[in-house]
């Protein structure tokens, strides 16, 4: 039996939801992006090292959501989604994920986390359309 991969799961979902975001709003395509903030760096231990200290001097920082949509819908002025797996649960979200969808929402930003492409779609389909709600937390 093959092993899969620890983060391919959600790496497929994230893919899902943007190929569907590509054909659905091909002329918004590039307002819907990632922040790859959990990319494996390559190389020995101290070239990853030396590359992680780089990034964090670009401003890395740990727990931004893996997509922004830039588009404001109602009070709002843009959407973080933090992915995950389809099937996780709450607990998956990791403190420092939460604490950065509290502190986008405190700014007027939509903040949320998707298990699976499916819900994604859901909560931007509701975002666009104006019905978005903060009821999953």
């Amino acid at each position: 039996m093959k092993k899969r991969r620890r983060g391919s799961g959600e790496h497929l979902e994230q893919k899902v939801l943007i190929d569907w975001w590509s054909k659905q709003h091909p002329k918004l395509y590039n307002c819907l992006f990632a922040i790859p903030n959990g990319a494996a760096l390559a190389g020995g231990p101290a070239q990853r090292a030396m590359q992680m200290n780089k990034l964090k001097a670009e401003g890395l920082l740990p727990g931004v959501s893996d997509l922004f949509l830039m588009i404001s819908s109602g009070e709002y002025n843009g959407i973080f989604i933090e992915m995950k797996d389809k099937g996780k649960t709450r607990c998956s979200v990791s403190n420092v994920q939460w604490e950065h969808i509290l502190l986008a929402r405190e700014h007027g930003f939509a903040a949320t986390w998707c298990a699976g492409s499916k819900e994604a779609i859901q909560v931007i389909t509701d975002y666009l359309n104006g019905n978005y709600e903060e009821s999953k937390f």
